[in-house]
């Protein structure tokens, strides 16, 4: 998988990953970057925080993100391969502020997720809550129900232009951002349907999302389609009454 950061009027938009430390080492000169805004803590995205902090670059980020660009933790094996492990950042970091770009909460893929609003373009960076229109698959903990508010919300900006992390240049924003609002409510009431009929986890995979998907395999279960019926299964109110009740 590929992944961007962006740069835009010497503002930057996350960090890119480790395994690419010594290119954006050679790209990170202090006197054509005002400051660097990261959408979320995973190594993808903030995985050289350690080096702006190094170079004296002001930085914005989650404050539920700043623990873990300090002490990293290990990462799965397949996290390491694909993307490598960040450093800790050894320098303090200066907070970067800006009166044209806003750093917005969006959370569901992870408690932390935030995207970055231009609004004097009308432009969103959308860190990694779009990725595409049919995504079956989750990681552990990630709140789809979570992701599908902050979809809406991002939604009433009305943005003109959007740029995800994984994607690029998203065409038709607006209409985006909708499909996937729908594909995902489509899912979660067919995955509740097949809940309430008595269907386990298991079947619920296999009926409603075509089974695991080889990255849930390759991810030991990590990243995976198991993840996503989990997060929609487990907000389910259990109507039963309880005992003694």
């Amino acid at each position: 998988m590929s992944v961007a950061a962006f740069l835009v009027r010497g503002v930057l938009v996350d960090s890119g990953f480790p395994n690419v430390s010594h290119e954006f080492r050679q790209f990170v000169d202090p006197s054509r970057l005002r400051g660097a805004m990261i959408t979320h803590s995973h190594e993808d995205h903030a995985g050289n925080v350690a080096l702006l902090a190094e170079r004296g670059v002001p930085v914005s980020l989650p404050a539920l993100s700043r623990g873990v660009t300090e002490r990293p933790a290990p990462l799965a094996l397949y996290r390491r391969w694909t993307w490598g492990s960040p450093d800790p950042t050894a320098f303090p970091l200066t907070t970067f502020t800006s009166d044209e770009f806003e750093l917005l909460p969006a959370p569901g893929h992870s408690r932390d997720h935030h995207v970055v609003w231009d609004k004097a373009e009308g432009t969103l960076f959308g860190g990694d809550l779009f990725i595409g229109v049919k995504v079956r698959v989750a990681h552990p903990g990630e709140d789809i129900r979570g992701t599908v508010a902050s979809l809406r919300r991002v939604a009433e900006l009305g943005p003109a232009r959007f740029f995800d992390a994984h994607r690029g240049l998203v065409a038709r924003p607006m209409d985006s951002l909708q499909a996937k609002v729908q594909w995902i409510e489509d899912t979660i009431g067919a995955i509740e349907d097949r809940h309430r009929a008595g269907a386990n986890e298991s079947q619920i995979l296999r009926d409603v999302l075509g089974g695991e998907a080889l990255l849930g395999l390759a991810s030991g279960g990590d990243y995976s389609r198991r993840n996503f019926v989990r997060s929609i299964v487990s907000s389910l109110v259990d109507p039963r009454p309880s005992v003694g009740a």
